[in-house]
């Protein structure tokens, strides 16, 4: 033990005696360090982290198949049939999404958001509440008549000012003008549990019995309306392979005993982990893949210090050993600088983890204005012991490589060359193959990070410019209660009377409003008598001018008049995704398609326009086939207006409320905010990724450029004596200064050889990530070249310089 303390006292007096390579070793590694674990707390908070309740392991995700989506919520019928027959499931419980109306105080209503969820969803899970109780399955009969809920605890600080004592206390649900309904607070959940999903929170939680005591039974009983996701824990003894089975088996003895609602559908089952790691393979792993390459620039840089360093001490060293030093206590001695160099970095590289961890919010594009909290993700990113551990895997991974230097220099068996040896400036002839292979993957994985990073960027600002099938100009959108048809002409006649206020259209949902995947519609195509199992389509039902007002052009036939939303003869307009694929290389104007469910009894439908393909959920999604009907179909009980203005939209936010009220108190909208408030959030993960990749790439480009510029000092120095000789026989300052511009120019062409393989490798991993450019294209490529070219010669610029203002008579003197 003494012998180690020894060796670290004497680690610390070589870092006092070196304090610029001491301070510049530990700050190179800090930045590597700080900046991957910042990455991971984000990946970690996003995707990574398992659910906030006891032994999370053994959670199963199950989910409801269609060949249009792997990832189907089922009825609440349906929900009920698995948690029956999943023997494999030791509890199985389900989670809906609904927004609803809380009567405030002040007499204002203001949307909630609402999980329904099974009665022994927390019991299950295992969840307590801070304040109050949960309700279980003992209390699903007491909830029929006396309903409860339970607070996000977000929710109950803001709404309620984290007051202790409010169990017990009554709030309002409305729904519809008539619906006012008492529901008792039971309890609020701990800060910790926010939803199934990270990154997500919720107002209310009410069990499926308050739920049928306040909203529509009809809900619940419907085979039709699928809205709930379902998961479980796994027995003793059972796996998710075996909860698979059950629940295949259970989904065809469904469409055995009811085709018509089911051929067609599966089920699946899947663990929590691979649920998540699944979710977070594209963003994550393309994340993961350009941190991993800051820390190992680095790496490579601080490798590059320690081999100038061990250089610098070779005669130390060797003279060490010429006097009996064994060479593993040197090692050892070694070592121990390295470690400790190491533990600085990670206590450096964690507060800068933690001040970046501060900032990492303000890159997630907020929600759009006015608009609650939907799916928000602004709680903080926290660094626990989670992003501890990664920070500490990743300092001793860095700490094996960095201990190739000194166990390298302690394994030379010459000693009489380094003690005659006047330390740095003996010339070694050319620099090892090892110290150049490491700057030609600097320079490689510099490059690839600036053509991703040039990619990215060009993609987010696609989002921003390019035509996506929505207008960019000011369109304001209020969602709320859809009353009757004559009310709404007279709310159409008061929102035109606005200042600034140009158009005012009308539909169920707008495109990208949050409404998680849209609705569907089952639709059989005459046309195509091969397709015996009804399709589920998503629609939207809408004025006559919506699509003009939204930006979404008819490219063929035409869209609907005010004659097809008076109860005339059933039309739709499809889109041109919708075209392409059932009517390829013809016109689908006049087909037939027949339409059944979540609207007034449609029956067939004739063809009368093709639309633009516009996104529903999210910018950047594959375009799918989507239909739109006249509004006098709607049976969805809301409405979104849309309100095309010469001015900013927001600024006729409260106007348009207060109009809305003023006709009716209940028409206070669940909702206000602009069509460019939407796009705008919409494209949040594609403005993420761009900063993310952008600011990791600007630290990879100054690694190279400090590691570049090192080497190249360093091999001027080394190469003193050499410089001299060359000059006294005549060699010009400018011949001088070529000879390193010249060695810059080889190590630089081998090393963006090696980027393009890189830069190759990386384009197949963000294909599905940009919008709009390709991965892999001559400006990125063109943008990276320049970029790195002017970074290479600015490195070496300084050296070449120093070389050639060598004067030959010192230089041969320092041998």
């Amino acid at each position: 033990m003494n012998r180690l303390f020894r060796d670290v006292r004497f680690a610390l007096r070589q870092f006092r005696k070196t304090p610029s390579f001491t301070l510049t070793a530990v700050l190179t590694l800090a930045l590597g360090i700080g900046a991957s674990s910042a990455i991971f707390c984000l990946m970690d908070a996003q995707w990574l982290h398992p659910m906030r309740v006891p032994n999370a392991g053994e959670l199963v995700r199950v989910f409801s198949t269609t060949p249009q989506n792997p990832e189907g919520t089922f009825t609440w019928l349906e929900y009920q049939s698995l948690a029956q027959r999943t023997t494999g499931l030791k509890s199985v419980v389900a989670l809906g999404r609904r927004g609803s109306l809380m009567l405030r105080n002040d007499g204002t209503s203001a949307l909630l958001l609402v999980n329904v969820v099974s009665s022994n969803f927390f019991d299950a899970l295992g969840v307590k509440p801070v304040v109050g109780h949960s309700f279980t399955s003992a209390d699903a009969v007491t909830l029929r008549t006396h309903p409860g809920v339970l607070l996000g605890y977000d929710f109950w600080k803001r709404e309620f000012a984290g007051d202790p004592n409010i169990v017990g206390r009554r709030v309002t649900l409305l729904r519809g003008e008539h619906d006012r309904n008492q529901v008792d607070i039971w309890g609020v959940l701990p800060p910790d549990f926010r939803e199934i999903r990270n990154g997500m929170d919720r107002d209310l939680w009410l069990p499926a019995e308050t739920w049928a005591a306040v909203a529509h039974p009809g809900e619940l009983t419907s085979r039709d309306f699928r809205w709930f996701e379902v998961l479980g824990r796994l027995a003793s003894g059972s796996s998710a392979a075996r909860v698979n089975d059950q629940v295949s088996t259970t989904a065809q003895a469904w469409a055995l005993a009811d085709p018509a609602n089911n051929k067609g559908r599966g089920a699946r089952a899947v663990s929590d982990f691979r649920f998540r790691m699944a979710n977070m393979w594209k963003n994550g792993l393309v994340l993961f893949a350009i941190v991993a390459s800051v820390v190992l620039l680095a790496t490579v840089n601080v490798a590059h210090l320690l081999l100038a360093r061990a250089l610098a001490r070779g005669p130390e060293i060797a003279l060490r050993m010429a006097l009996g030093a064994r060479r593993v206590t040197l090692a050892r001695q070694l070592l121990i600088e390295n470690f400790l160099l190491c533990l600085f970095s990670l206590s450096a590289g964690l507060a800068i983890a933690w001040g970046i961890a501060v900032v990492l919010p303000r890159l997630l594009v907020r929600e759009p204005a006015m608009l609650v909290q939907v799916g928000s993700s602004a709680a903080g990113f926290q660094v626990d012991w989670r992003v501890f551990l990664f920070a500490t895997a990743t300092t001793l991974a860095t700490m094996l490589l960095l201990a190739l230097v000194p166990l390298r220099q302690v394994s030379r068996p010459e000693l009489l060359p380094q003690v005659q040896s006047g330390a740095v400036t003996r010339s070694e002839g050319r620099a090892p193959i090892v110290r150049r292979a490491a700057i030609w993957l600097q320079i490689a994985i510099s490059f690839a990070l600036l053509v991703s990073t040039g990619a990215l960027v060009r993609s987010f600002l696609n989002t921003r410019t390019q035509s996506i099938g929505l207008t960019r100009g000011e369109v304001l959108l209020a969602w709320t209660q859809d009353p009757d048809a004559e009310m709404r002409d007279t709310i159409v006649t008061r929102l035109k009377a606005l200042p600034g206020v140009e158009r005012v259209a009308y539909a169920i949902r707008a495109p990208l409003s949050l409404s998680e995947g849209g609705i569907a519609l089952k639709t059989h195509l005459p046309s195509h008598p091969e397709l015996r199992d009804p399709l589920e389509i998503k629609f939207n039902a809408v004025s006559p001018d919506f699509l003009d007002v939204i930006g979404t052009h008819i490219v063929r036939g035409r869209g609907f008049t005010h004659a097809d939303d008076q109860n005339g003869p059933a039309v739709v307009v499809i889109n041109q995704a919708m075209a392409q694929k059932y009517w390829p290389g013809q016109s689908p104007i006049g087909q037939i398609i027949n339409l059944a469910g979540s609207v007034k009894g449609v029956g067939d439908a004739r063809i009368v326009g093709v639309a633009e393909n516009a996104p529903i959920n999210q910018i950047g999604e594959l375009p799918e086939p989507y239909l739109y009907l006249p509004f006098h179909f709607s049976d969805m009980g809301e409405v979104t207006f849309a309100l095309q203005t010469g001015v900013k939209a927001m600024t006729l936010a409260q106007p348009a409320r207060q109009a809305l009220i003023h006709i009716h108190p209940l028409l206070d909208p669940m909702m206000v905010t602009s069509l460019p408030e939407l796009i705008r959030y919409s494209s949040g993960n594609y403005q993420m990724m761009a900063e993310l990749v952008s600011a990791l790439g600007l630290i990879g480009l100054t690694l190279t450029v400090v590691g570049l510029y090192g080497f190249l000092a360093f091999r001027v120095t080394q190469r003193r004596r050499e410089i001299g000789i060359r000059m006294a026989l005549g060699a010009s300052r400018e011949a001088t200064s070529l000879l390193v511009l010249r060695d810059t120019a080889g190590m630089g062409l081998i090393g963006l050889a090696l980027g393009l393989v890189l830069a190759a490798a990386a384009a197949r991993l963000e294909s599905s990530l940009v919008f709009g450019v390709k991965p892999l294209d001559a400006l990125s490529l063109a943008g990276a070249l320049g970029i790195l070219a002017t970074a290479v010669v600015t490195a070496s610029w300084l050296p070449a310089r120093r070389a050639a203002s060598i004067d030959p008579t010192q230089a041969l003197r320092t041998e």
